[in-house]
């Protein structure tokens, strides 16, 4: 470098960048094997003192038939500024706050947790001033055929009028949330935002992640207030009950039942060393716990890492009064649970020594993994697990071994065949579930003060509900939720005492060692004659196993012919079955067309009933037209009838006139040129039949429908 110039970004414009493909989202996700550490990252942000949410709300819900995960917290919000760093890779400017110090440090977890457990994720927050809408979705980033990450994003005023310069931007953001998110339009987007009381961020999973099977990994059916992990499909041909999901702990046997590997309930019940929020899953409180708060017979040790003296490690361990089948050590950073029921020492050797013993370790000078639920395999990380290893030896030494005491309960440990042993556990005593001290958190969302109990208090005696009013001490319940909350102090052991413990140990085990060396001696002896035996044995096992070598290929000869005769039935008994597959196929072939024939006919008759009831409606038909048209040929005839009649009248009345007006000796003449034949020749007139219209022949006349029928 020249001189003390500082390089910037601005000194390398030139430079090409580095983009993030949209693939990543999905490589990024898979550094949580577990679904419950991606949700718990969500759960960190809102802890965070940045955000510093009271309650927490997790729930699910379906749109329009579409299972969706939904979380919801009542902290601080965020500013668009803030919501795009917070979708974007490697954004994290968390600071500690009055004591209060983040979990979180990559900028990552939001990404990795949310993308984990479904392909899309819509975040609406409030803040004081703003209130904004981002998507994260692989489903629309594959659609569009995206090369790099790309993030929609729409911000309004607490009135609901835009922020965003770019009215191109809104819209296809707009059109892209609208596409592929559970929202259809910009009003139902406010309307959710409306719904959040003063400031908060809720966030929509959909697209939930399902397994090989194609079902949902997460199983909201088997518990109406909890939500869990699905259980692992049955292998084939297994008729065993399925156990519940369990997560793979050294010496720990499949038949140990751990609730929270299963149950999200369970799991953030202890996820903080010291629960500072509600938190609630499908609208129902999870009472939560602290974990030294469960511990009887404890002991205090300290551990400071060699790399780094100036941290101190508190050590606190005891037994489980909750459950003995479940121990080991929970190993915490920074309040939050990173290794739960890590077992160490004793209880990684093939006996019940260390069974029921938890350790509540607090280590921040270690670092943990990515996915929060390990730590990176450093010296200073072995350093302190074989530290805990050692304080559990001489704990067991103290409260067990060197009192006589057999464990109360066995635990499931490895047998002949890779059988487990079955747990025989009794039920514990009274005594045995009262915890050394017992600390209660007060409900009331605007307190969440943390109560110590007087001694000898009964967990189970405290009520669901418990608020600082409810506490033993009449002062204390007088302030209530006033009363300052009382500094946790772990337990301090004069140190002369621990040194005591250690140096009873340490005698003990030389003594342990001095006896085993003299018993190794006369074993010694034993084993020597253990060889002589088994040299003669061994020739007898030789004479055994050549007469049984002889039998073996005389049984071998037998099967073999035995396999012969088998085979010959095996081919009869197949071409048997074949011929009676032939017959069975003939029988189905002349059923078939017996069936088509059927059919077949049914359709001829079908067809044929159709055709009849069509001729039926034409001769009605006909029937009618003809009906119509001898009634008009009826009406045409009367009518002419009337005017025939009229003209002969009018003819009548004309041969009257002319009659009066002719001498009568002329008519007199013409009567007699007539003479008797005119009357005749009337009469016939009159016998005539009369033809209602001319050149028609009643003869002729058939009507069309008679026509039609005779010659159909």
């Amino acid at each position: 470098m020249n001189g003390d110039v500082q390089p910037s970004s601005a000194s390398y414009s030139n430079v090409k960048h580095s983009k993030i493909h949209p693939k990543f989202l999905n490589s990024n996700s898979t550094s949580h094997r577990w679904p419950f550490g991606a949700m718990a990252e969500l759960l960190d942000n809102a802890m965070d003192p940045d955000v510093k949410a009271q309650q927490f709300c997790i729930d699910m819900q379906n749109f329009d038939g579409l299972d969706c995960l939904v979380f919801m917290d009542n902290g601080g919000g965020m500013t668009p500024e803030t919501l795009h760093k917070m979708l974007g890779f490697g954004h994290s400017d968390k600071k500690e706050v009055d004591g209060h110090r983040p979990i979180g440090k990559y900028g990552s977890g939001f990404k990795s947790g949310s993308m984990r457990l479904g392909q899309d994720a819509l975040v609406l927050t409030k803040h004081t001033a703003s209130q904004s809408v981002g998507f994260l979705s692989q489903t629309f980033l594959k659609a569009a055929k995206a090369e790099e990450i790309l993030v929609p994003m729409i911000s309004w005023n607490l009135n609901g009028q835009r922020l965003n310069a770019d009215a191109d931007d809104v819209q296809q953001s707009l059109q892209a949330i609208r596409d592929y998110s559970v929202f259809q339009d910009e009003a139902g987007l406010l309307m959710q935002l409306d719904a959040i009381q003063g400031t908060g961020t809720i966030i929509i999973i959909s697209n939930l992640r399902r397994n090989s099977a194609d079902q949902l990994e997460l199983d909201f059916d088997a518990d109406a207030s909890d939500i869990r992990i699905s259980a692992d499909l049955p292998e084939n041909g297994s008729t065993s009950p399925v156990p519940n999901y369990q997560q793979s702990r050294a010496t720990q046997p499949k038949e140990v039942d751990v609730p929270l590997d299963y149950s999200l309930r369970q799991y953030v019940s202890v996820l903080y060393k010291v629960p500072r929020m509600q938190i609630f899953i499908r609208e129902k409180k999870v009472k939560v716990k602290r974990m030294t708060s469960l511990l009887r017979d404890k002991i205090q040790e300290t551990y400071r890492p060699q790399s780094n003296p100036e941290f101190r490690c508190d050590i606190e361990m005891g037994f489980n009064t909750e459950n003995e089948n479940l121990y080991g050590m929970m190993l915490y950073h920074r309040n939050r649970l990173i290794r739960p029921y890590h077992r160490v020492g004793l209880q990684l050797e093939p006996n019940d020594k260390g069974l029921g013993v938890l350790g509540v370790v607090e280590a921040d000078f270690l670092i943990p993994t990515h996915n929060k639920q390990d730590f990176d395999d450093t010296p200073a990380y072995r350093n302190m697990i074989n530290k805990l290893g050692n304080v559990l030896r001489v704990y067991w030494w103290e409260k067990m071994d060197r009192l006589g005491k057999t464990p109360r309960a066995q635990s499931p440990l490895p047998a002949r065949g890779g059988r487990a042993r079955v747990p025989q556990i009794q039920a514990p005593s009274a005594e045995e579930r009262i915890p050394d001290d017992l600390w209660v958190q007060c409900d009331f969302p605007q307190c969440l003060k943390w109560r110590k109990m007087p001694g000898g208090t009964d967990p189970s005696s405290l009520p669901d509900n418990w608020f600082c009013y409810n506490h033993p001490n009449p002062a204390v319940a007088a302030l209530s939720h006033r009363a300052p909350e009382e500094e946790y102090k772990v337990p301090a052991e004069a140190e002369a005492a621990k040194q005591e413990r250690r140096r009873l140990f340490n005698a003990a085990e030389r003594e342990r060692k001095s006896k085993n060396k003299t018993a190794a001696e006369l074993a010694q002896e034993e084993r020597e004659l253990e060889v002589k035996k088994k040299q003669q044995e061994q020739q007898a096992e030789a004479a055994r196993i050549a007469a049984e070598r002889r039998r073996l290929q005389q049984e071998q000869a037998a099967a073999l012919r035995l396999h012969a005769e088998q085979k010959k039935r095996m081919k009869e008994e197949q071409l048997r079955q074949l011929q009676m597959q032939r017959l069975h196929q003939e029988a189905a072939r002349q059923q078939q067309q017996a069936v088509l024939r059927a059919q077949k006919a049914e359709e001829e008759r079908a067809n044929y009933q159709a055709a009849m009831q069509n001729l039926e409606q034409r001769n009605q038909y006909l029937q009618q037209q003809e009906a119509q048209r001898l009634a008009d040929i009826e009406r045409h005839r009367k009518q002419r009838l009337q005017e025939e009649q009229a003209q002969r009248v009018a003819q009548a009345r004309n041969d009257e006139a002319q009659q009066s007006s002719v001498p009568l000796h002329s008519d007199q003449a013409e009567h007699d040129s007539q003479g008797p034949a005119a009357p005749q020749t009337r009469q016939q007139a009159r016998a005539q039949p009369h033809n209602p219209l001319p050149g028609t022949n009643h003869s002729c006349l058939m009507t069309p429908v008679l026509l039609y029928i005779i010659t159909g």
